[in-house]
């Protein structure tokens, strides 16, 4: 398959998973709250209340997918279609699990949030709200284990 094709499908995949999560104000990189990492809602020590070892995280404006699998990420973008794969801290939280690290130098964190969100072009629902920052530009989305 040529680039111009591949580039345009990957597109088109893009905008018919996409989602949008509710608005939030543009920050830097951070993991989630001390509190929040430590206080899960009946979860163990250490226990990761999201509960799985794989996800499917994407949105829109900018079109963005990430798939997850332990501590692992693959990030795509339209402009990036065999995308980057990058080795993350996963720290679980009391609304769900984060991932960060850094690719080469610029920092990431993946939040996935145990929030309601649905996908603004097709009203699909998904389990979780996705924020991801990259480079210090924060993008939202949603996501759903994929166990």
């Amino acid at each position: 398959m040529s680039t111009p094709v591949r580039l345009a499908f990957l597109l088109l995949l893009a905008c018919l998973s996409a989602c949008t999560a509710p608005d939030r104000a543009q920050a830097p990189a951070s993991a989630p709250p001390a509190a929040d990492r430590d206080a899960g809602a009946g979860a163990g020590a250490g226990e990761d209340p999201a509960g799985a070892a794989r996800f499917r995280a994407r949105g829109n404006e900018p079109f963005w997918a990430i798939d997850v699998e332990g501590d692992t990420l693959h990030y795509v973008t339209p402009d990036m279609p065999d995308g980057r794969t990058l080795r993350a801290q996963r720290m679980p939280h009391a609304k769900g699990v984060a991932f960060s690290g850094a690719d080469e130098g610029r920092p990431f964190n993946l939040d996935l949030t145990r929030t309601a969100c649905t996908d603004s072009m097709s009203g699909q629902a998904f389990e979780f709200t996705a924020t991801w920052d990259y480079d210090g530009r924060r993008m939202e989305g949603c996501a759903n284990r994929s166990d």
